[in-house]
Formats: C-alpha cells, sequence, structure tokens
C-alpha cells in the first residue's frame, strides 16, 4: 500500500462517515430563557437547579427523610448551600401508583415549611401541589411558583390563583393521574402530543392574562410515559422552545432509567447527572433535581470548557 502523498489534497469524508449512528445526532443547542416569579427574575444566563424537597412519608426516593418542619428545614439549607436556586416543596407523593392525599393532609405538610424556609433563609420557593387552596396558601407564606404536574387540569380553580401573586408557574405535561399513569399510556407521536398540550394550557393561561415569562413547562417525564417516550422527550427537548417558556426538565433518579439496559442495578445517581449534562447542554432553564451538589459541579465543569472555547 503506497503512503499518502502529502501533496494531493485529501477528499473530505462524507458527512457521518466513521461516526455509529447510536450515539446520535449533534447537540441542538438552544438558551436558556429567564423566568419571572414573584418580584424575581430567575435565570436566563444558565440552567437553574431547582432542589426537590418532599415533606411527604412516601415519595419513591426521600419519602419521610424531610417530613417534619425542622427537617424540611434543614435539607432546603443544605441544598441552597450545595448550589440550589429554587426549593420546590412538596406534600403529595405523584410516584406512580399513588394514591390522593386529603387538602387538609397536603397543607398541614407543606404551609410550615415553606412558612419557615422563606421566613429562615428567604431563598425562592416552589409549591408542588395539584390543589388551589394549597398553591394560595403557600403563596400567602412567601412561596413564588406554582409546580403543577396537571398543568392546572386537576383543579380548574388553581388558574386563577397564580396570577394574584404574580407567581411564575410550571406546566407539566401528563397523561392519567399517579394512580393509573402507567397504566398502557400510548402515543402517536410523543413529541407533538406533549407540545400541543401544552401550546394549548399556554394559550389559556395567556387570555387571561399571564405573560409566557411566567410559565415553565415541563414535559412530564415518567408521567404516563413509556420508556421509549421519556427518551424522545429528552432527545428532542428542544423543540419545545418553540413554545416561547422557559423549559424545566425533572428526571432525577426516576425509575425509567433502571430500565435502560446496562443500567438495572444503577443508584440512579450518575445516569441523572448525565441527563442533567444533555439537558443543559440542549439549553434547559431549569433541572429539577435530587442530588443538588453533583448536578452543580457537574455543570461548573462544563461551564468551564465552555467558556474557553
Amino acid at each position: 500500500m503506497n503512503p499518502p502523498d502529502p501533496d494531493k489534497p485529501e477528499t473530505p469524508a462524507p458527512p457521518g462517515a466513521g461516526v455509529s449512528r447510536s450515539w446520535g445526532d449533534p447537540i441542538t443547542v438552544i438558551k436558556p430563557r429567564p423566568w419571572l416569579a414573584g418580584d424575581r427574575i430567575l435565570g436566563g444566563d444558565r440552567p437553574l437547579l431547582m432542589g426537590i424537597l418532599n415533606v411527604t412519608p412516601d415519595s419513591f426516593f426521600d419519602g419521610g427523610a424531610h417530613a417534619s418542619k425542622d427537617q424540611a428545614l434543614r435539607h432546603a439549607e443544605a441544598m441552597l448551600e450545595a448550589g440550589a436556586d429554587i426549593i420546590d416543596v412538596g406534600g403529595e407523593s405523584s410516584r406512580p401508583g399513588a394514591e390522593p392525599v386529603s387538602e387538609a393532609d397536603e397543607l398541614a405538610r407543606t404551609r410550615p415549611a415553606v412558612r419557615e424556609i422563606v421566613k429562615r433563609l428567604g431563598c425562592a420557593v416552589s409549591i408542588d401541589t395539584v390543589k388551589a387552596k394549597v398553591a394560595r396558601a403557600a403563596l400567602e407564606e412567601g412561596a413564588c411558583i406554582v409546580n403543577d404536574i396537571s398543568a392546572m387540569t386537576f383543579d380548574p380553580m388553581m388558574l386563577e390563583v397564580p396570577q394574584a401573586f404574580r407567581a411564575g408557574v410550571v406546566l407539566n405535561h401528563i397523561k392519567g393521574k399517579p394512580k393509573d399513569m402507567q397504566t398502557a399510556p400510548v402515543y402517536a407521536d410523543t413529541v407533538a402530543e406533549v407540545k400541543d398540550f401544552l401550546k394549548g394550557r399556554i394559550q389559556l393561561l395567556a387570555a387571561m392574562g399571564m405573560a409566557k415569562s411566567r410559565i415553565a413547562v415541563d414535559p412530564g417525564i415518567g408521567f404516563g410515559k413509556r420508556v421509549e417516550d421519556n427518551y424522545r422527550l429528552i432527545a428532542r427537548l428542544e423543540a419545545l422552545d418553540a413554545l416561547g417558556c422557559p423549559i424545566l426538565l425533572g428526571m432525577s433518579r426516576k425509575s425509567f432509567i433502571a430500565k435502560t439496559p446496562g443500567l438495572e442495578a444503577s443508584d440512579r445517581l450518575q445516569p441523572s447527572v448525565a441527563l442533567a449534562v444533555l439537558a443543559a447542554l440542549k439549553g434547559v432553564s431549569i433541572l429539577r433535581v435530587h442530588d443538588v451538589r453533583e448536578t452543580r459541579e457537574a455543570l461548573a465543569m462544563i461551564a468551564a470548557v465552555r467558556a474557553a472555547g
């Protein structure tokens, strides 16, 4: 075989030559959008980290660990020190198969926690609820975001709550309810259907006077989705940018990770951080995570390398 002629120009390889298709297409990058919540302007220059604080006895990952007011306050403080920008307080588990919680129980769990966190820590607080009265109580205690996994469909009164407080909102896609959402969900085109649903909810809130800059959209990873649906939504996350709102992604420690070949025995931490990095590179505005420090460190490394380029 003759050695290559150094004076002869090389013929460029065709696009994709030598690259395994299993690795996927190049990442399409969008920019994080700022999010208005109360009097705060959050993010816009980098992905925000929303730390998960479950004040429940039965959440899938940390149920019972932060149920008391003092436990909740300590965990919120630890997440802020680790780099969280927002603390998301939830008093009702939304894991697959979860039973509904009464309004009284959810209020008793969340209101004291929100009050103490706002009073002692002064950070941005989100209330994770589908109930209008629970959301209103949290906003009265100083929360500035309503995170509703039903996109305000489970309780129609929820639509009237955020505007009075100029709160930010999270509209999450779900098919069914937590108790039955994983019973054979089916989609013809997952990304298009999720996008169309969220578009309709945005239009409804806009008609009620809410600015898009106050609305974050969440594709609802694990909420009535097959494993392949979750993959597709993350792979095409940037498709939601056309909605004109900040994109929030919550996939931390979720069960679809352990259904991925080779990860059946995983504790789901490292795959969760990997997905957070992928989403950040795609331009997600908010990452809802359990593991704040690990995610922050991974993003800090990526940011340093990208800045040097």
